[in-house]
């Protein structure tokens, strides 16, 4: 294994002067247009779906889930509760008239004035967090040895610094080092600060600090704790995005007096059950929580060990799986090579789902703060948390795997080099459970996935769910196995927004569409996932663009002698195609990602390479694209269809890029040549986008030629007659994917041809573009 030594996993805070390499980047930008208003109530909605589709409540065992791996730790830890509980008791009594100022419902009759329920509610701040720090004092003080401290943020009911607008956070909970002092008075929090600088900047709130977060409300009513688990939602999101080493996090509610204690993973929130604080029993159950969070291993509270932040020289430290460790053997399989990074790319902004991270990265390790500011990236590493199989053999959609087959089937030496990832190292992230054991005992390593993490849990929520008649359709399969996975890759590639042209993105396009037709052709890999973040780009010695596509995590390995796989949804917002939009039964094949392209370039015809041209949110609405984002899945797909089905039709979409410029014009023409040839077919049912439905079956009274002579003839034709005329549907989606091979090869034709012609105007003069080439093409015959 490769690790340093100096290097230590960093939860936020932990320190006393913590670094902060994103902080100031601020919280998630509103998307094309929208105000901040706007942007809050998308969260707010947002936060509310994933409640409905993701919290299980009442599910036991969730507070275990934080016991210390480590024998000797976890016998201290039980040491410690008991002395906890002794050392506060003679507090319980005040904690006991905070919890009085919460009720479990309004009393009777009364009128509620969300005024008054914010001004109860925030009285009982301070009662809650100076039992917290109490607690922490006692663990301090107990005689045993715990990892850290968790202790209340001195401002409650607090705007975060770089957090979204206009939420407020009730109480956050942050670690800070055991031999800090913890200040008992009216502004307890960790004194250790020495300058009146240090003072000023730990009285600031910032995500990167937050361990977890508690929502209070002044009731236990349903629409209360609803409440709580909806704040609750949208702040974690938050440490997620800004916390670039979290698997995932905890958080409390307090509605009323009861108590809920909930883990937020990338597909689901487990909700614990009640624990009332009105009893001792209750106030146990917190203060054992917190004592295990104390004792515990980094990673039961959710942080990666294999994650590191270093202070100094400041810069993240992350292990990547190696590609050349020997499964035989029971230690050095879990081998990893280390990389540096002092730049995050991409945030798990997203609070569910595949938590993809991209870090630039160095194999060399800087040793000042001055050679973290001049490193020279040499891979990208991409940390995600995509849906697999147990067993990484059956892992169809494995992009390690993916990786290492296009390494060895695509030749070498030819234009496509550069086009494609080259795999340098990556695979199924592992790390020890217990790395208090000495050296001499079994490092008892592990593989990160939804197993490991919820063990027994899972086991029992899957069952109860699958055999539950009361359970929605969604939830029948349980919660989805996911696998933590993290590869790193060359060459880094950078995003279309910083091109400087339409032409310039027209070659990168063509490049990456031609690794994407090599790849199918070679490789049987299909990759299934074009999009702005997918298609890449480089610059060549000489100034030129070279097209990279990238991110094969979506991809799927096809069948020998055939282009196509069996049915399944992936793709992006806006760029998904008709077949994964609807779900249909449809084969997936490569004119899914041509689509895809069309629909790609649409968007940037419209908006602008860097959305410099994205309206307002209402003006973009009103567009005919907007279509492409709004409604549900099936009604967006409804408005592709129509939107392919004809020139006239498109011609909506094309009438509205952002201006009349000869390389916009260019791209129009060239958008429109790759509808024409996906969508305007000659063989028969494969012309259009829409369904068709043609009647089968009917049989005509004067076409049936009857016996009257023969009644049981007679009886049998008029039966004949009597049916009604069965509808055939016919998809043209369906029925051109038995072309796909020739369809697709006339795009790619179609698409070089453009980046020729692009690339001949950038080389001869950008200003003869309009006259030299677009005249051209749009005289010649159709």
């Amino acid at each position: 294994m490769s690790a340093s030594s100096s290097a230590s996993i960093n939860p936020a805070g932990v320190t006393s002067t913590p670094s902060h390499p994103s902080r100031g980047s601020g919280r998630g930008i509103p998307e094309l247009g929208q105000t901040e208003k706007q942007y809050s109530t998308v969260m707010k909605k947002q936060a509310q779906r994933h409640i409905d589709y993701y919290l299980r409540t009442d599910i036991k065992g969730v507070l275990e889930l934080s016991r210390p791996v480590n024998k000797d730790k976890a016998h201290a830890s039980e040491r410690t509760i008991n002395t906890v509980v002794q050392k506060t008791k003679i507090f319980f009594e005040e904690f006991d008239n905070a919890v009085k100022l919460q009720q479990l419902s309004p009393p009777e009759g009364s009128a509620r004035s969300v005024k008054d329920d914010l001004v109860k509610e925030r009285d009982s701040y301070k009662p809650l967090t100076l039992f917290i720090s109490k607690a922490a004092n006692a663990i301090q003080k107990s005689g045993e040895t715990p990892s850290r401290l968790l202790i209340p943020h001195k401002r409650t009911d607090t705007a975060m610094v770089n957090g979204e607008t206009n939420s407020r956070v009730d109480i956050a909970l942050k670690c800070i080092d055991v031999s800090s002092k913890v200040a008992m008075g009216e502004d307890f929090f960790d004194s250790s600060a020495s300058t009146k600088k240090e003072r000023e900047d730990k009285n600031k709130a910032y995500y990167e600090d937050i361990f977890a977060i508690i929502e209070v409300k002044q009731y236990a009513t349903a629409s209360d704790q609803a409440s709580a688990f909806e704040q609750l939602v949208r702040y974690t999101r938050e440490v997620y995005d800004k916390q670039h080493n979290r698997r995932f996090a905890w958080g409390l509610t307090i509605c009323g007096f009861e108590l809920r204690i909930c883990l937020f993973g990338s597909n689901y929130i487990l909700a614990s059950e009640k624990f009332d604080l009105q009893t001792d029993a209750g106030k146990q159950q917190l203060i054992r929580l917190l004592v295990y969070w104390s004792f515990c291993e980094d990673h039961r509270l959710g942080y990666d060990p294999t994650i590191r932040r270093l202070e100094y020289p400041g810069c993240w430290e992350i292990d990547v799986p190696s590609l050349n460790a020997p499964e035989a053997d029971p230690v050095q399989k879990f081998k990893v090579e280390t990389f540096y990074s002092n730049t995050v790319i991409v945030s798990a902004d997203r609070q569910f789902g595949r938590l993809t991270r991209c870090f630039l990265a160095s194999r060399q390790k800087p040793e000042s703060n001055k050679q973290v500011g001049a490193m020279k990236h040499d891979v990208i590493i991409k940390d995600a948390w995509p849906e697999s199989e147990k067993d990484a053999n059956d892992d169809r959609r494995d992009e390690v795997a993916h990786l290492k087959t296009i390494h060895t089937h695509m030749p070498k030496g030819v234009e496509t080099d550069g086009t494609y990832p080259t795999l340098e190292a990556g695979g199924r992230v592992c790390f020890s459970r217990d790395p208090h054991s000495s050296e001499s005992e079994d490092p008892d390593f592990v593989e990160d996935n939804t197993s490991s993490l919820l063990g027994d849990i899972l086991v029992d929520i899957n069952n109860s769910e699958s055999s539950s008649a009361e359970a929605p359709e969604s939830r029948k399969k349980g919660i989805a196995y996911r696998v933590h996975k993290r590869i790193a890759t060359s060459p880094i590639g950078e995003p279309l927004r910083r091109l400087d042209s339409i032409l310039e993105l027209i070659i990168v396009v063509a490049d990456a569409m031609r690794a994407h037709h090599d790849i199918l052709e070679n490789c049987k890999i299909l990759h299934r996932d074009i999009s702005n973040n997918n298609v890449m780009f480089s610059r060549t010695e000489e100034g030129g663009v070279k097209g990279l596509l990238i991110d094969f995590d979506h991809a799927i390995g096809v069948e020998p002698g055939l282009r196509k796989c069996h049915q399944q949804r992936s793709g992006t917002l806006p760029f998904m195609s008709v077949n994964n939009l609807e779900n249909n039964g449809n084969k997936r094949t490569s004119l899914d990602d041509w689509e895809s392209l069309i629909y790609l370039l649409c968007w940037i015809g419209t908006f602008g390479l860097r959305n410099e041209h994205a309206p307002d949110q209402q003006t973009q609405e009103s567009l005919h694209i907007g279509r492409w984002t709004s409604g549900t899945l099936e009604t967006i797909a409804r408005s592709k269809r129509t939107d392919l089905d004809s020139e006239g039709n498109f011609a909506n979409i094309t009438s509205q890029f952002y201006e009349d410029s000869g390389d916009i014009l260019f791209l129009a023409n060239l958008v429109e040549t790759l509808r024409r040839t996906l969508i305007d077919r000659e063989e028969k049912d494969c012309k259009g986008a829409n369904i068709l439905k043609r009647g089968i079956g009917a049989i005509s009274l004067l076409s049936v030629e009857m016996d009257f002579e023969n009644t049981d003839d007679l009886f049998k034709k008029a039966r004949m007659v009597s049916q009604k005329p069965t509808v055939e549907r016919i998809d043209p989606f369906k029925n051109r994917a038995d072309n796909d091979a020739a369809i697709s090869e006339k795009m790619l034709v179609e698409l070089e041809k453009h980046a020729k012609l692009a690339k001949d105007s950038l080389r001869n003069g950008y200003e003869d573009f309009p006259i030299s080439i677009l005249s051209l093409l749009l005289k010649r015959p159709s």
